[in-house]
């Protein structure tokens, strides 16, 4: 009878393996992109100057106003500039920063 049960439980641990690795345990939502997402996004290439900061850069060209959330703008800028983090620029280098319409 022993056997038994230690058959069955492998067989039923055999199954949550096999239940996680295809499906997993925790399901995901993925994102799907946008029709925005889509068109490619329009850009100024800027040189970095002492002080420029990514929010700052783009906060002038708009005078002021960020048109869209922080998120939206790192995402935005690394799609423009891959392997760069949006929170280390250098001096001197020119990147594409991403601009945005003013409503």
């Amino acid at each position: 009878m022993k056997k038994v049960f230690i058959f069955l439980v492998c067989i039923a641990i055999c199954a949550i393996a096999y239940q996680d690795i295809t499906n997993g345990t925790i399901r995901t939502i993925r994102a799907e992109k946008t029709i925005e997402q889509k068109k490619e996004l329009p850009y100024r290439e800027v040189t970095i100057q002492r002080g420029d900061t990514l929010l700052s850069i783009v906060e002038r060209e708009m005078n002021g106003k960020l048109p869209v959330s922080i998120d939206r703008l790192i995402t935005d800028f690394q799609t423009l500039n891959p392997h760069v983090n949006a929170h280390s620029l250098q001096i001197g280098k020119t990147y594409r920063i991403p601009y945005y319409k003013q409503k």
